[in-house]
Parts: structure tokens; C-alpha cells; sequence
């Protein structure tokens, strides 16, 4: 008797566990209401992959203004009619854009053997139900049949794009061949008497299709003697096709490297080639360290910036809306850098064009002390754009600088050559308070001396990687900052500031400058929460169906 018991038991727990859910319109999950998206897939009958990479698309598809498309992938929905479910189903969600009513929901029933296109009213003109059925069977169902659903989605996502972005649903036929089997005609009774279109002649007896194929219905107006509508004459009056497989395809990833290369940008201009200080006069003129100090020739800020940003927008603009290219991650961010490598090249070269015009009536010194400060910025863009012509020009301004600071000097009384001093050896020939810039290493001092008359010349050369700035009491680079100090933090309703205190090294000279620090914006302290609110809040565009569509089995 237990053993009996337990049979029946067991048996009853395994009917329980190969039950399927049978989902009514209210208990169907919202993508939107559940971490945003445009897929519904709680049976897991797409893989992970498909799913993300397909919200990609029909967020950009989104985004363009061309459709909003909901999908929906069931394993049953109990005793629920599939068409009359879709149509339910869009109007709860209210998928499309509440004015365009440009909705289009693709649900798939697998124990119906069912998939069904319902259209927004909007939509219906560039989507006909007589085109729905036919990306139905020529680019979904083949697949459906082999239970390769992931392709069956892919498939009909790229004809449906095709059909809206260029006005023909058969972007490939090579890829998804027609069906011409008579028993494959649509099911949706919801299809309105065909204009202008010529129905095709009844098959031949010879190509009845087997019993246990797809059974599908013809669109209303049509029995299944007139024989399957020809569309033939529709997709004529088309432009030509365009494989939106691997073109005119902009997915959100594209924006993320946009992005990327705004940040990277702003921050490679200030880098390369330093930005004009406006700083205050008098006692709060925050001092200038020496490493921040921009080069003479060269400082393209925002006009440079602009620059960039509007080739980038432009060329990403022709490739997209005239070659097709999909623009994606890898795109965008390739044509960034070697927009920034045609960049370099022109910088580099009006710099030089300017050095030779602007330092053309100066001593040595003077001009030893512009270059280092454009080599110190330049030096970091040769690793990062590896270019010969960019290497070549800082190898030839090292050997300029070489000269400018190691050919002897003459001695402008007895015109002989002075010969520079070694390091051990001229700090007796410096004042004190070189001495100490040296110690800070923020001038090294070079020390030449006449043999024959004793005459002694002292050059400074400052480090322009130092941190120290110019005392302003003393004019020796000995200020260093001390401390920095938030008297007062930003909040949303007002500016904060604070303190920076600057000691000299050399006078003793002390100072706190004081700096603002901006408000915080309300939408940047609220980043987190407002981000992750947006894709539970952001719902459907609030469209409305009006019946159209098309349904196939298999």
C-alpha cells in the first residue's frame, strides 16, 4: 500500500513539474516594469545573448522614431485564441507612440504553433498585413520549424527594419528563401480587401503539401481557390533592398563611445597642448604650477574640441545615412582615434610653422624655454598616437634643445668661449636662493665662466614637471602648496569653497586662496536613483492597435 501510495505520489509530482504556465494578458511580464527592454521571455525560450543583443537594435529602432516593437515568446496561453490574445495584449501594454500609434507586437505561442504580428494604426500603411505575413513566412517561420527561435527573431527583426528604414521587407533573399508552398497562406482574418494586387493562380494538384505540414489561412477576401496574393507588384514600386544585416544599424553602444571620447577628449587637449589661465589679479590670483603651464604656440581649447566633435558627426553621419555602415562601439571609436591622429599631425605642424615665426628674434635661452614647455605636453601623445611624423618632430626638438643649452656661449668681453661648469662645481658661483630652487628641483641652473677674463653668466632653466610656482613676493618658483581645505561643501541650492594655502620656501611667504566649488546639480546627485527608476518608470509610448497584422502557424 505505501509503495502504492508513493507511485502515485511521485507521479503526481512530475505532472505537477512538467505543467506548463499558462499565461493570461494580466500575468504576461512587462519588459518595462521589469528592468526595461523590449522582450518578454520568461520561458527562456530565447537564449541571454539573443535577448540583449536584439533590445539593441529595437531600442535604436526605438529611438529613430520608426517603431516600437514589443516581442513576446509564450510556451502557452492556455485556451486563448493567439490573435485575439495579441490584440489584448498590445492594448494593455499600449505599445507605440501615443501620437504615431507606431506599434508592432511579435508574439510567438509554441504549443499553438503560432506567430502573430499586430500593428498600430500608424503603422499599418508601412507595414501591411500582407506584408507582415510575408516576413512571417519567408524569414521567421523556416526557423521556428527547427525550433531555432534565436534565428527566427533575428531574421524577422532584420526584415522589419528593412521594410520601415527602406521600404522592402526582403533584405536577403538569398539568405531566407520565398515560400512558395500553396498550404503556407496567412491566417489573420484581420487583412482588408487587397488593393491593386494581383492574386497568383491556384497551385497545381501535383504540389498539395503534406497533411502533417503548417496549416495557415488566407487574409480576408481571399479563399483558398483565388490562391496565394502576389506581392510581387507591391514590392516592385519599392526602392532596391539593402542587406540590414550588416548595414545602416546604429546600436546603443555607439553612444557609450561617443562618450567615451568626449570625456577623452577635453582631457587630451588640456594634456597635449595646456589651456590659457584666466586667473584673478592681485593677492587670490591662484599661482600657476609649473608643470601646468601651456605651451606658446598652440592652444586650441574648444575651437579644437569643436573641430573634432563635428568631423566625428559628420563622417559618422555619411557612413551611416549614405553608405549603410552599422555604426557600433568599435565604429565610433576607431574613427575617433584616427580623427585624433589627422589631428596631431596638423597641431604638430602649425606648432613648428609657429616656433620658427614667433621665436625667430629671441636669444637661446628664451627659446630653450618655449620648446620645453611644448615638448613636456607633446610628450605624452606619442605613446598614445604612435606616429612617426609626431616622433620625428620631439627627436629633432630634443637635439634643438640640446644645442640652445650646451653651445658654448661667447664672452662679450674678450668675445673668447665661456665653458659651462659641472654640476659639483657652480653652486659656489649661486645665490642662495637658486641653490634652494635647485634642492626643490625646480630650476637648474647652468653656470658658465671666461677663463680669460673671469666673466660669469648664470642661466636658469626651469623644470616643467615641477609642481612649484612663482612666489609672487620673492619671484623664485618656491611656492608649493601646503593643504587643501573644504570650508563649506556644495549642495544642490548653493556653491561650496574652501582654501588652498601656498608657503614659499625661500620668504617665508604664506597664503590661502581661497576657490569656489560649483553646485551640485540635482540631476547629477540623483544619478543612481534617476537611472535606476528610468527603465522601471519609462512605460510603453501609450499606442493603440486597430486590428492589423498577420498570423502564421507551422
Amino acid at each position: 500500500m505505501r509503495n502504492v501510495l508513493y507511485l502515485l505520489l511521485v507521479s503526481l509530482l512530475m505532472s505537477c513539474a512538467g505543467q506548463k504556465t499558462k499565461y493570461s494578458v494580466e500575468d504576461v511580464p512587462d519588459p518595462k516594469k521589469n528592468g526595461g527592454g523590449y522582450i518578454s521571455n520568461p520561458d527562456h525560450l530565447l537564449s541571454d545573448g539573443t535577448v540583449g543583443s536584439l533590445n539593441e537594435k529595437l531600442s535604436a529602432l526605438d529611438r529613430s522614431g520608426k517603431a516600437q516593437v514589443a516581442m513576446v515568446l509564450l510556451k502557452s496561453i492556455g485556451e486563448n485564441e493567439p490573435t485575439d490574445f495579441a490584440h489584448k495584449l498590445f492594448n494593455y501594454w499600449k505599445i507605440g507612440n501615443a501620437s504615431t500609434n507606431n506599434g508592432l507586437l511579435v508574439l510567438l505561442v509554441e504549443d499553438a504553433h503560432r506567430l502573430v504580428f499586430e500593428t498600430g494604426k500608424g503603422l499599418e500603411a508601412e507595414m501591411p498585413d500582407v506584408i507582415c505575413f510575408r516576413i512571417q513566412q519567408d524569414y521567421m517561420i523556416p526557423y521556428v520549424k527547427n525550433g531555432n527561435y534565436d534565428r527566427a527573431f533575428e531574421e524577422g527583426l532584420k526584415s522589419v527594419s528593412a521594410q520601415l528604414y527602406n521600404g522592402n521587407y526582403a533584405f536577403d533573399k538569398d539568405i531566407a528563401p520565398q515560400v512558395e508552398d500553396p498550404s503556407l497562406m496567412p491566417e489573420d482574418t484581420r487583412l482588408p480587401e487587397p488593393q491593386g494586387l494581383v492574386a497568383a493562380p491556384a497551385a497545381p494538384a501535383d504540389r498539395a503539401t503534406d497533411p502533417n505540414e503548417a496549416e495557415t489561412a488566407m487574409p480576408t477576401g481571399v479563399s483558398p481557390e483565388e490562391g496565394v496574393i502576389s506581392a510581387a507588384p507591391f514590392i516592385e514600386q519599392q526602392a532596391p533592398a539593402i542587406d540590414y544585416s550588416k548595414t545602416g544599424d546604429f546600436n546603443g553602444s555607439a553612444f557609450f563611445a561617443g562618450f567615451l571620447w568626449l570625456v577623452l577628449s577635453a582631457a587630451m587637449m588640456s594634456v597635449f597642448f595646456g589651456k590659457k589661465r584666466r586667473t584673478k589679479k592681485g593677492e587670490d590670483a591662484m599661482p600657476v604650477k609649473m608643470k601646468d603651464m601651456p605651451n606658446d604656440f598652440l592652444r586650441p581649447g574648444l575651437a579644437g574640441l569643436f573641430m573634432i566633435h563635428i568631423s566625428a558627426i559628420a563622417a559618422f553621419a555619411y557612413l551611416f545615412f549614405k553608405k549603410g555602415w552599422m555604426i557600433n562601439f568599435l565604429t565610433v571609436f576607431v574613427g575617433y582615434y584616427l580623427l585624433w591622429v589627422l589631428f596631431i599631425h596638423l597641431a604638430v605642424l602649425l606648432i613648428a610653422i609657429r616656433a620658427r615665426k614667433v621665436l625667430g628674434g629671441k636669444d637661446r635661452h628664451e627659446q630653450w624655454q618655449s620648446h620645453a614647455r611644448t615638448a613636456h605636453k607633446l610628450r605624452a601623445a606619442r605613446y598614445i598616437f604612435p606616429l612617426p611624423f609626431l616622433w620625428f618632430y620631439l627627436a629633432w626638438l630634443k637635439r634643438r634643445m640640446a644645442r640652445l643649452r650646451d653651445e658654448p656661449y661667447d664672452c662679450p668681453n674678450c668675445s673668447r668661449p665661456l665653458h659651462k661648469l659641472a654640476e659639483k662645481d657652480e653652486d659656489v658661483y649661486l645665490k642662495k636662493e637658486q641653490v634652494i630652487e635647485e634642492d626643490l628641483m625646480a630650476v637648474d641652473y647652468d653656470v658658465w665662466k671666461c677663463d680669460t677674463c673671469d666673466y660669469k653668466l648664470v642661466l636658469d632653466y626651469t623644470n616643467v614637471h615641477s609642481a612649484m610656482s612663482e612666489c609672487p613676493h620673492c619671484l623664485h618658483i618656491s611656492l608649493e602648496c601646503k593643504q587643501t581645505v573644504t570650508k563649506k561643501r556644495a549642495t544642490t541650492r548653493e556653491a561650496g569653497w574652501g582654501v588652498t594655502t601656498y608657503a614659499c620656501a625661500i620668504c617665508s611667504y604664506k597664503h590661502d586662496y581661497r576657490f569656489v566649488i560649483p553646485r551640485v546639480s540635482e540631476s547629477s546627485s540623483s544619478s543612481s536613483s534617476s537611472s535606476s527608476s528610468s527603465s522601471s518608470s519609462s512605460g510603453w509610448g501609450g499606442g493603440s492597435s486597430g486590428g492589423g497584422g498577420a498570423s502564421s502557424s507551422w
